[in-house]
């Protein structure tokens, strides 16, 4: 049955590949979008890691990304401490690794660290090569993996951060997320990158952000609302809302792929319905002739349905593979930059595939069910 419906499928070349062609289109960008899509629930999945593991406090204003240029007094630090449940409480002061603007994906900062009280904090990142910052060190820095292949530095290598050389000593796993792209120094190293870019703006005893790690057995977002409640002039952020931010995200990307699907869904099965119609039309009386010589009603139904699903079949395999090979080389594109936009994973290829041939068949049932209803007599008859 397979090769007689493949030939039927073949006699009428130029209406199968329009119906698959429109289906291709649609599942190339269901593809393209589904991978884009892939990419940035990694992305969300790995900053659910370092930003909901901790209570993060910036200036009113502020947010999880920022959206405030106040800074926080350092006197804020023992206001925290104060706060019952909190394990340690670490100053920290960022800015941009570069003066030129950033292109796509997470910014590269300098992040700087209150040493003295970053253990805990430090270690929400596992260490791929060499150490995390300790007490006491200055001029040494621990790279974010895509840093590290910017740099193409490892463990011992020095790197230029704002014109001040830093050896580093450690690097990163890498995290899918923002922290990959961030150079981890110390609190006092950042302050002094930033007077030398910023000579006219004098800072002391401030900071950008305060990051509170609770104690073992305190329940973080409990936390977060007494803190908010004990210290004035500050933004708290609980872990609870920082998920909530960061997975707001991801929301209208799958909307957007839902939308997609959507439209592959209407554009695509009513091209199949419509070339399935007249394929029963035109071979009613071939249907007929079978039926009058014995073949059963479910054979005539298998084999209409085995035709639009193939159809869907091919749409499905043609797209994604478009689809793929469009996300090859645009990640290509990219590389340079140390970025990748999309991430190619089982279901971004065996996904469209399936859904086109589930596509298919279902567009193809109601025209499969007329041929496999028609009469022989009345069959016969028709012209």
């Amino acid at each position: 049955m397979f090769k007689y419906v493949l030939r039927n499928m073949w006699r009428r070349k130029a209406r199968t590949f329009l119906t698959v062609f429109g289906i291709v289109v649609g599942i190339f960008a269901l593809t393209v979008l589904g991978a884009l899509s892939a990419r940035l629930n990694q992305q969300v999945k790995g900053a659910e890691t370092w930003f909901t593991s901790k209570i993060s406090i910036v200036a009113s204003g502020g947010g999880l990304f920022g959206g405030s240029d106040g800074y926080l007094e350092l006197s804020k630090v023992d206001e925290i401490k104060a706060v019952p449940g909190a394990k340690s409480v670490v100053a920290g002061f960022g800015l941009p690794l570069s003066s030129e603007g950033g292109g796509f994906g997470s910014p590269e900062l300098i992040v700087g660290a209150d040493l003295a009280e970053a253990e805990d904090l430090l270690n929400l990142i596992d260490i791929a090569e060499g150490r995390i910052l300790r007490d006491g060190d200055e001029g040494v820095v621990v790279l974010g993996s895509t840093l590290a292949d910017k740099f193409e530095a490892g463990v011992g290598d020095g790197v230029e951060l704002r014109g001040r050389e830093f050896e580093v000593v450690g690097i990163y796993e890498p995290t899918l997320s923002a922290p990959d792209s961030f150079a981890f120094v110390s609190y006092e190293d950042t302050l002094d990158l930033f007077r030398a870019i910023n000579p006219y703006f004098q800072v002391e005893n401030i900071a950008a952000t305060i990051d509170v790690i609770p104690e073992e057995g305190v329940d973080a977002n409990e936390l977060a609302a007494r803190i908010d409640e004990a210290v004035d002039g500050v933004k708290v952020i609980s872990p609870a809302e920082a998920e909530k931010q960061i997975s707001q995200f991801s929301l209208i990307f799958n909307a957007i792929l839902l939308g997609i699907g959507f439209i592959a869904l209407v554009v695509g099965g009513l091209s199949i319905i419509n070339t399935m119609i007249m394929s029963v039309s035109e071979r009613t009386q071939e249907i007929g002739l079978k039926k009058a010589i014995g073949a059963e009603t479910g054979s005539v139904l298998a084999e209409y349905l085995l035709e639009s699903a193939l159809i869907g079949f091919f749409g499905g395999l043609i797209g994604m593979l478009l689809g793929l090979l469009a996300v090859y080389l645009l990640n290509n594109a990219t590389a340079s930059s140390q970025v990748s936009v999309f991430t190619i994973t089982t279901t971004v290829v065996v996904g469209p595939v399936a859904f086109a041939t589930v596509l298919g068949t279902a567009a193809g049932l109601f025209p499969a069910l007329r041929a496999a209803r028609l009469k022989p007599i009345d069959a016969l008859k028709e012209d």
